[in-house]
């Protein structure tokens, strides 16, 4: 069990990054690209809980932040693709990686993507009732649909990437600079 000092870090972090966060989701509706960008990158500060303290204190600030998204935030899509995908991804991906088999891993952090996907537009086009979605691809034909989730599978894949080097950039770099400003 963690000490006073220690329960008081954790929380004063939580609510800090947790509140950054917050403030990305906000800006999904003001900035342009931010629907898709945002909620990848509050998924990155999420992780930063993860790495700093453990699984659990990200989920629960994971947690807390889906809910004041859903809660305060405009862009319906955006938010929904928080908390089915981009909100815990990165910090369960970790756990997901233990698993010895690299291909295995692969294929579960590749499920855990298309199911969020499946989910979230499920929930956008039968019960939220946003048929618009579909009409925005109408340009495409038929074909519209998996053609958006091809491009989905594709930039899953780079973001998968970069969360590869974006470990070894903050565990070798940021990480350092972060705690010296931190003590």
């Amino acid at each position: 069990m963690a000490t006073a000092k220690g329960r008081s870090y954790h929380i004063a972090l939580c609510g800090i990054l947790s509140a950054i966060c917050v403030i990305m989701m906000f800006f999904t509706g003001v900035i342009p690209a931010g629907g898709y960008v945002l909620p990848a990158f509050a998924g990155i500060v999420i992780w930063v809980i993860y790495r700093e303290i453990n699984l659990k204190w990200a989920l629960l600030s994971y947690s807390a932040v889906a809910l004041l998204a859903l809660l305060l935030t405009p862009d319906i899509e955006s938010k929904l693709l928080f908390a089915a995908f981009f909100g815990y991804y990165p910090s369960v991906r970790d756990t997901v990686n233990k698993i010895k088999s690299k291909l295995i891993a692969f294929f579960v952090r590749w499920g855990i993507f298309n199911i969020a996907v499946v989910v979230v537009y499920f929930l956008l086009l039968n019960v939220l009732g946003m048929a618009e979605l579909m009409e925005d691809f109408a340009g495409f034909g038929e074909w519209a649909l998996l053609i958006f989730w091809g491009l989905g599978n594709i930039i899953f894949l780079l973001y998968d990437f970069c969360l590869d080097n974006m470990a070894l950039f903050y565990d070798k770099w940021l990480r350092r600079k972060l705690q010296k400003v931190i003590k």
